[in-house]
């Protein structure tokens, strides 16, 4: 059986269905920290598929690497990153993408009449990102033991998923012998340090944060401090001083 989110396309699961035996569970898997998609394989490990649109990675690349941290941190022993739809370098400029997209259906069906078929791509949105600094951060995640997977479309996505999902259920293969790839270990991240980190205008950064709940324990006991006693936290090499001190005080709302 292949689990589905309850937020992903109807599209998409009307053709899964007609291949393969999908469930809906209540609550959704995004919302038990789960990816889009979930499976058990036939030797019992699970493989969890996130699926995202090439816009979507592009817009916030940090947003999806922090969604992905949380989800190789789930227990979800196999980790894919399904990528719809694809972008190109721009001609010219190093530091931009175009992504193409189908025309909308009035265009499609007067190309169709000029062409006699509508396999046509249109421009879609360009970003201001690398396109080698992309392909980077794939080959990245491949090393930490995410898969990546690119499909054209909706359709394909389905038609990748049951391919997957199918593939995984077999107990021997005639292609190259396969093995698992290793999970990341991803370090638990503290709460509390999140918490300073979150301050509005309190411009304290990961390595501030994490210094001052080494010393003081939680996020409410390093606030409920006096600028001294903060000033003194070895951040590094150096003290975080009292301007620092106390503009991460008077940030949280405290009255000095």
């Amino acid at each position: 059986m292949l689990f589905m989110d309850v937020h992903e396309p109807y599209s998409i699961w009307e053709l899964l269905t007609q291949s393969v035996e999908v469930f809906k569970p209540e609550p959704g898997l995004n919302q038990q920290g789960i990816a889009d998609y979930m499976w058990y394989c036939c030797d019992g490990h699970r493989v969890q598929v996130e699926r995202k649109q090439i816009d979507e990675i592009l817009s916030s690349i940090d947003s999806v690497e922090e969604q992905l941290t949380r989800e190789v941190s789930n227990g979800v022993e196999e980790t894919i990153l399904l990528i719809e739809r694809f972008c190109e370098p721009i001609p010219g400029n190093h530091t931009a993408v175009q992504t193409y997209i189908r025309p909308p259906e009035g265009l499609r069906k007067i190309l169709f009449k000029i062409l006699k078929h509508d396999n046509v791509l249109v421009p879609g949105h360009s970003y201001n990102v690398s396109y080698i600094g992309l392909q980077a951060w794939k080959s990245q995640l491949d090393k930490t033991g995410i898969t990546i997977v690119e499909t054209f479309d909706w359709q394909a996505t389905a038609h990748t998923l049951i391919a997957l999902y199918s593939n995984s259920q077999k107990l021997e293969h005639t292609t190259l012998r396969r093995y698992i790839k290793d999970r990341i270990v991803t370090t638990e991240r503290n709460p509390h340090v999140l918490t300073l980190m979150g301050i509005k205008n309190g411009n304290v950064g990961e390595e501030i944060a994490k210094a001052l709940i080494e010393r003081f324990g939680t996020a409410y006991y390093t606030l409920s401090q006096d600028v001294d006693s903060l000033a003194e936290t070895v951040v590094g090499e150096k003290r975080l001083g009292p301007i620092r001190a106390k503009k991460l005080l008077k940030a949280f709302g405290r009255n000095l």
